[in-house]
């Protein structure tokens, strides 16, 4: 039998279709049932009557591919790319399995190696060239600013054409503080402000560390930073009044205080007392409250004389 004239068999589903396994969202499928989920998509996607954006995800095979060559200026670095005083491996015809590093190479996908490799050099060539350009721009803006006026070539320009690439000069020695609209002036920072002055704070979304604003809670940023200013300051303040004064030492004898003697006298310790008794780890034989009797007065165990 022949083949219709698209060159698909009238047994399989028409064009188009999504293939079963498709995971993306299709309109109001989850309403269909009782046929093959290719018959079920073609139907639908065919439908005037169900809403979609028109434009079909699936690619049409009868047409064409359009040429994914870099055609673009930038397909004309690799032809005049330098070769490096050693083995040059980046090349304009990279051969598949090739297992070193290629720069950008992530970023390409979809085609041959060759053709992935080729797009990914070229673009890494052709930022290497302008990152070079802009480093010779910044190399000569430092020179002229220097009063080095030269031109592209490295020379010394004329005095005639000088004038044309002289930096301009600075109209004030410093610039004027910020005025903003409602006239506040940011000329001083919130450190060297007074007390009272109620710009001494920091706008919200500031994240650089403010003293003595961590046990400030349960008010807002600006105010929580105002008062740990405020202290922070008043600290400073203390500690430079501190700093000037003379220090004078001045030692009180201690004051007798009625305290409960350690060791008390004609009697012994407490059982479990884990403090230390001088002389008890050279006793035995007796009891820890016989052996503790008038601990500080007794004299040593005859063996310790003796080793001594």
């Amino acid at each position: 039998m022949p083949l219709p004239p698209n060159g698909k068999s009238i047994l399989m589903t028409p064009d188009p279709f999504h293939t079963p396994g498709y995971g993306g969202f299709c309109p109001q499928f989850k309403y269909q049932i009782g046929e093959t989920f290719g018959r079920t998509t073609s139907r639908l996607l065919k439908n005037d009557a169900v809403a979609s954006s028109g434009k079909l995800v699936l690619a049409d095979l009868s047409k064409p591919r359009p040429s994914s060559e870099p055609t673009h200026s930038k397909s004309n670095l690799l032809k005049n790319r330098t070769q490096s005083w050693g083995d040059q491996k980046l090349l304009e015809k990279m051969v598949p399995g090739y297992t070193g590093f290629i720069p950008r190479s992530q970023h390409y996908f979809g085609n041959r190696y060759a053709i992935n490799c080729r797009s990914a050099i070229t673009d890494f060539e052709f930022d290497h060239r302008l990152h070079n350009e802009k480093l010779q721009d910044l190399k000569l803006t430092a020179e002229l600013q220097q009063g080095k006026v030269l031109d592209k070539d490295g020379k010394p320009m004329p005095a005639i054409r000088s004038r044309y690439f002289t930096p301009l000069t600075a109209v004030a020695k410093e610039p004027k503080p910020y005025i903003s609209a409602n006239g506040f002036q940011h000329s001083k920072s919130p450190y060297y402000m007074d007390n009272d002055n109620p710009n001494k704070c920091f706008m919200s979304g500031y994240t650089g560390f403010v003293p003595r604003s961590r046990g400030q809670l349960g008010m807002g940023y600006p105010i929580i930073t105002h008062q740990g200013l405020n202290e922070f300051t008043n600290d400073l303040k203390n500690m430079k009044a501190a700093m000037s004064r003379d220090v004078n030492l001045k030692r009180e004898a201690p004051k007798a205080t009625n305290t409960k003697p350690i060791y008390p006298v004609e009697s012994g310790l407490v059982p479990h007392y884990t403090g230390h008794i001088p002389g008890q780890k050279f006793r035995y034989g007796e009891t820890f409250g016989h052996s503790t009797e008038n601990a500080l007065t007794q004299p040593p165990p005859r063996e310790l004389i003796a080793s001594i």
